[in-house]
């Protein structure tokens, strides 16, 4: 009796690894389950209401606006082309706009937050406009062959104020104070750049056609704002459902 157990045991073992082996490529059920758990996972999260929406503008765009440079010309040259307004021709969508849900509340406590880097390169500090969550690390590099410092202040109040030697190790720091935050060089006076700093995580920052895309917003009335260097401030409500996708569009006149 013993042997003839052990012998059933046997053979439903064999019968079983025999059919996973002949299982078609790409069926196999729990190894097919585990290679794809962080997609259903992000298909359960996906679930959730989501915000999207065009940021676009149909009036004149200026030309680029040349600045003089005074100093270290032999690096930064002696005219600075900026640019302050980007409209893609074919959806009239504006690049750079900040588009932010406002819930009343601070909310960045166990909310994950990305380094954002602030760049000093060719005397212009790159990316020109961005948002960060309030205290997130911002790291401040220089790659230019003098030196530069990084002075960001909030409403004439210094944040922070950074000197950068040419081949200085990046400086990392946090902008803990909402708002939008203005970036200059007191050096390179020509310089300039914003940081719009949130205490919640509902923002994001227009595309090159003017999409946004922002999630994980609970349902209800919410206001939403948009902001762009040049063409100032938009407001809308929304409503946001428990599930699905809404799509609200700004226009700047």
């Amino acid at each position: 009796m013993v042997g003839s157990s052990v012998y059933s045991i046997l053979r439903a073992w064999v019968v079983l690894w025999g059919a996973f082996l002949v299982w078609p490529i790409g069926t196999v059920p729990f190894v097919a389950y585990a290679a794809d758990l962080p997609a259903r996972n992000e298909a359960v999260s996906a679930t959730g209401p989501v915000v999207v929406g065009r940021v676009m503008y149909r009036g004149p765009v200026p030309a680029p606006i040349e600045v003089q440079v005074d100093r270290d010309n032999e690096i930064c040259g002696h005219v600075m082309t900026v640019t302050t307004l980007s409209v893609d021709a074919a959806t009239r969508g504006v690049r750079d706009a900040i588009v932010h849900v406002g819930l009343g509340a601070a909310m960045t406590d166990n909310v994950p937050a990305k380094i954002s880097v602030l760049q000093n390169e060719h005397c212009a500090f790159y990316p020109r406009v961005a948002a960060v969550l309030a205290g997130a690390e911002t790291e401040i590099r220089n790659s230019d062959p003098l030196m530069h410092n990084t002075h960001i202040s909030l409403n004439n109040r210094t944040m922070l104020n950074v000197a950068l030697v040419a081949g200085g190790a990046h400086v990392r720091k946090r902008l803990k104070m909402e708002g939008l935050h203005l970036v200059k060089c007191n050096v390179h006076k020509f310089m300039q750049a914003y940081r719009y700093v949130f205490s919640d995580p509902f923002f994001d920052q227009t595309n090159e056609t003017g999409q946004f895309r922002i999630g994980g917003l609970p349902p209800g009335l919410h206001a939403v704002s948009v902001w762009h260097e040049t063409l100032g401030v938009l407001h809308k409500e929304i409503q946001v459902p428990v599930h699905g996708t809404v799509t609200i569009d700004f226009e700047f006149k």
